[in-house]
């Protein structure tokens, strides 16, 4: 119990010390900021998920196998149009 009651305080001053870092970026860009910025990282945390389980091919049917292969086709040729799209702007 006693080893128990150590690491548990010990974790507590870990993040005591977390949360008094977040109040200091907090206090030094403001809330919005702060707020603005975790919202963006998790969308761009969900987007880079949901990429890497769009990757890996299912283990199911042919028909789904094909109807994964067809999205993910039809994904890279939207990225190939985009980057053809933002390259072009580069060179004017």
């Amino acid at each position: 119990m006693r080893e128990e009651k150590q690491q548990l305080s010990e974790e507590k001053q870990e993040l005591q010390g977390v949360s008094d870092r977040y109040d200091r970026v907090v206090r030094v860009l403001g809330e919005n900021v702060v707020e603005d910025a975790v919202q963006q990282d998790i969308r761009e945390q969900k987007a880079l998920e949901e990429k890497r389980q769009m990757e890996q091919m299912p283990k199911g049917s042919i028909h789904e196998r094909l109807a994964w292969g067809a999205r993910k086709s039809e994904m890279e040729n939207q990225q190939r149009k985009k980057n053809k799209t933002q390259n072009r702007g580069m060179e004017r």
